[in-house]
């Protein structure tokens, strides 16, 4: 048990790389797209919208030739952290081309060009007193 407990610390102990990676989880007959936040020899942590079962085996594919096999240790909510069952050699990543993971961020409305022009008119229109009139009201309510 110690030594199961000691090869673990060394694992977890092995340097790891922050990165976002688009990659797919090949497990139970699927394949999933996820994120994969942080990787090192021994392990990574991915960001995964389907959910995966601790102890389960899998294959992480992070480019159309670089791939994993590995168990996943434990998982809360969307992030799982993942070992790999033989050492991952890193230089693997400079040599595979990631494909760019869609974004589902929008800018918020007030970032709009036109609701921006709006402020920037009515702005422009107020002297200083009365712009700090406005504020005053603004910071006041």
């Amino acid at each position: 048990m110690n030594v199961q407990k000691s090869m673990i610390a060394e694992e977890r102990a092995a340097r790891r790389q922050k990165l976002i990676w688009k990659g797919l989880l090949h497990h139970d007959n699927r394949s999933t797209e996820v994120r994969v936040r942080n990787i090192s020899t021994a392990g990574a942590m991915v960001e995964s919208s389907a959910p995966v079962a601790i102890s389960s085996e899998l294959m992480l594919e992070l480019s159309e030739t670089v791939s994993i096999r590995a168990t996943v240790e434990w998982a809360v909510d969307d992030h799982a952290g993942l070992r790999f069952h033989t050492p991952f050699d890193l230089a693997l990543l400079a040599q595979a081309r990631p494909a760019a993971m869609p974004t589902n961020w929008a800018p918020p409305a007030y970032l709009d060009s036109a609701v921006l022009a709006a402020w920037e008119r009515r702005l422009r229109r107020l002297s200083p007193a009365q712009l700090r009139a406005e504020l005053e009201r603004f910071f006041s309510d």
